[in-house]
């Protein structure tokens, strides 16, 4: 069977730059290394990190009084985040948000000085941009069209995105709330690498006859490349090799393989090498 796997399959820039960081914690500081938060949605991932020592923990209240070092995740935090660490005396940070991600909260600052409502897309519960919206006052979350649509009128709207978010569904809301504001502002905040990976994913699925997207259950980045390449042709969602169905693969020749940007490069290979057996 031929594999056609992607270019942009796995750690995407900021990923590799969050990894690298807690990896150099983690022996700074074996054993008192945090990360606030799920450092990446990929369970292999996770794994490798508790192998290491490192401990996600879920509140600040959990280091209350420690020592050691907390990484701030590619996803960024909202300021009240880094308010509260730097009274915590004991505690070394280092700030592995993304530099996209930095981007979009000083752009969402910005908007708001100047007096547009901030309308971010993306996930109501996604770690990015409950912390963009943190860089505002009276921002708001929509994930839909159907979302875009009940929006109230304003005198001026600035959007903003995350940075993993589908392009196609972006440029949906756009049109909608141009409708609803005297002065509009899109600032496409989907990062280049996310752009990409969806490009690429329309590309091979024209080439193959099935695909195959790698990453955690919880990625929404994943997520959209199983919906984009989903719409022209079969596409399978797995987190490992163990996940592989021997019936999706009856009389194909052709296989493509996907991955989110939380994606580990060696649970790729192992998928790689499972598909090249058949």
């Amino acid at each position: 069977m031929e594999v056609v796997q992607g270019k942009y399959a796995g750690f995407c820039s900021g990923i590799k730059r969050a990894w690298r960081q807690v990896k150099i914690a983690a022996q700074e500081c074996p054993g008192s290394t945090f990360v606030l938060g799920e450092l990446l949605h990929n369970n292999q991932a996770l794994e490798e990190l508790k192998n290491w020592g490192v401990k996600t923990i879920n509140n600040l209240e959990q280091i209350r009084n420690k020592r050691g070092i907390v990484l701030i995740r590619a996803h960024g935090e909202p300021p009240q985040t880094f308010q509260k660490l730097a009274k915590m005396k004991k505690i070394k940070v280092i700030d592995a948000t993304c530099p996209n991600v930095s981007l979009v909260q000083k752009l969402a600052r910005q908007l708001e000085d100047r007096g547009y409502q901030v309308v971010v897309c993306g996930g109501k519960n996604h770690p990015e941009v409950l912390a963009t919206i943190g860089y505002t006052r009276r921002g708001i979350i929509i994930s839909s069209p159907e979302e875009a649509e009940k929006l109230a009128k304003f005198e001026k709207i600035g959007v903003l995105s995350q940075t993993t978010f589908s392009s196609s569904v972006f440029k949906n809301i756009c049109q909608i709330l141009k409708k609803k504001t005297k002065q509009f502002r899109s600032l496409g905040t989907i990062c280049n690498f996310t752009k990409l990976a969806q490009k690429e994913a329309r590309e091979i699925a024209k080439e193959v006859d099935l695909v195959i997207v790698i990453g955690g259950k919880q990625s929404e980045n994943t997520k959209r490349l199983v919906e984009v390449a989903g719409e022209i042709v079969p596409a399978h969602h797995i987190e490992t090799q163990a996940d592989i169905r021997e019936r999706w693969l009856k009389n194909v020749k052709m296989v493509g393989l996907l991955a989110g940007a939380s994606t580990p490069s060696w649970v790729i290979d192992e998928v790689r090498k499972k598909l090249e057996e058949y």
